[in-house]
């Protein structure tokens, strides 16, 4: 059996990019509204998660019939579901600070 050198390599850069995510978030100023700077990013990552999992079951299935022997697909769809929520409820929570900063829109009346 011979080793992957391309898969190798491309999950190499796949972890170096989130390694430099990392930092790129601690780094960021606490100023402003880090949810809003990261919303994107937090769905980029629930998707590179459900494929970290299938890229597991795959390479780790004995035979092409055993699918996700040890769960890690499921897992890791569990993660990218739970990533998208609270980005989902950040993002409720925020339309709510926003709402009680502006206050209500005030409605036109025509007539």
């Amino acid at each position: 059996m011979q080793k992957d050198e391309a898969a190798a390599r491309l999950a190499r850069q796949a972890s170096d990019a989130l390694a430099e995510l990392l930092e790129h978030v601690r780094e960021r100023p606490t100023t402003g509204d880090r949810f809003d700077a990261c919303s994107e990013s937090l769905d980029e990552l629930a998707r590179a998660v459900t494929a970290i999992g299938e890229i597991v079951d795959g390479c780790t299935s004995r035979a092409q019939a055993e699918e996700d022997p040890d769960g890690v697909a499921a897992r890791t769809r569990e993660l990218a579901t739970a990533i998208v929520r609270r980005r989902n409820s950040l993002l409720a929570e925020n339309a709510a600070v926003r709402l009680r900063r502006t206050g209500p829109v005030p409605v036109r009346r025509v007539g």
